[in-house]
């Protein structure tokens, strides 16, 4: 692999494939190396706007005027081994471009998994002897780029069942938890339909004999798979989105019914301890009041107070009010 440019992280490489053919590594580019690309490869403006925003959705474009095919695709956010496995920023975008003779490559994230896979593609191929096409290369590389979906719908799923363990009722800890959990494959199940989408855009626009990009037969079954798979990793998702809001729906009706069984014994009790104030009000009254007047007047109107509040427990208790 020659080195063109190494810069802090920033790095732009190439490596001869096949047929004259190149790839082109950009990793963590900056203005410079974007300009680069500008001028030396004639990439459209437009795609340079796309690599700048880490929050581009993905996306296929063809540019007619340039020649140039673009795929955007989100992967898996790796990150670092402290993030945790409910971290809401789930995907970061990578970038694909045909220009002619060379595949260029663009990562904007810490960890280089597109660069370390398209280098066990081009070693594996080199191995086998074949050639595949830049297209087959780069679906390729999005098939086993989309494998990680896989991967951390079902490291969710662990944690969802975890989550499901509760006893009596869910702790403010696994409530918290529920809700990154939630909002986690709220983020993949876009970032998979988008993928999806995007596949569906380059099929659209090589189904017919005259439309602007003509697949070979070993390409139409590359891009087959690759949309197999999306649909597979999309609907995966979407099924534990399903159960998730399930689970916080079993949630709420735990909450709920523990916040109106805490609600039932106050007002219970509310009433059970209004009755002796209601007594000793007219104990501490200054008239004469019967069967009152005797060194028996206290324990008396204690007992008073004690007998309608445990005729009144009594009859809840009765009727499994209490």
């Amino acid at each position: 692999m020659k080195y063109v440019k190494w810069r802090n992280f920033a790095v732009i490489k190439t490596q001869a494939l096949w047929r004259d053919q190149q790839w082109v590594a950009v990793t963590r580019p900056d203005e410079g190396d974007i300009t680069e690309l500008m001028e030396k490869y004639s990439i459209p403006r437009t795609y340079i706007s796309y690599i700048s925003d880490v929050k581009e959705r993905a996306r296929f474009d063809y540019n007619f005027e340039n020649q140039c095919g673009m795929f955007v695709f989100r992967t898996i956010n790796h990150g670092n081994h402290s993030m945790k496995i409910t971290h809401t920023k789930q995907t970061h975008p990578v970038y694909l471009m045909i220009k002619d003779n060379a595949l260029i490559t663009v990562n904007t994230s810490r960890h280089d998994l597109l660069n370390e896979t398209m280098a066990e593609l081009v070693s594996n191929d080199r191995i086998r002897q074949e050639e595949p096409s830049l297209l087959t290369l780069s679906l390729d590389a999005l098939f086993e780029l989309n494998r990680d979906y896989f991967d951390r719908i079902n490291a969710l799923d662990d944690t969802r069942e975890e989550l499901e363990g509760y006893k009596q009722r869910p702790s403010n800890d696994q409530i918290e938890k529920l809700s990154e959990l939630s909002k986690s494959l709220i983020y993949l199940k876009a970032a998979a339909r988008g993928n999806l989408i995007a596949v569906r855009q380059l099929q659209v626009m090589s189904d017919e004999d005259d439309d602007p990009i003509n697949l070979n037969r070993v390409e139409q079954q590359r891009l087959k798979d690759l949309k197999t798979e999306l649909e597979q990793s999309a609907e995966m998702a979407e099924i534990n989105g399903e159960i998730v809001q399930q689970v916080a729906d079993a949630y709420s009706n735990v909450l709920d019914n523990s916040l109106n069984n805490t609600m039932r014994i106050l007002t219970i009790w509310s009433l059970a301890l209004a009755v002796p104030p209601i007594i000793s009000g007219f104990y501490g009254m200054n008239t004469k009041l019967p069967l009152f007047g005797g060194s028996w007047d206290w324990p008396l109107s204690i007992l008073m107070s004690l007998i309608p509040v445990g005729l009144m427990v009594w009859y809840l208790r009765r009727n499994h009010d209490l």
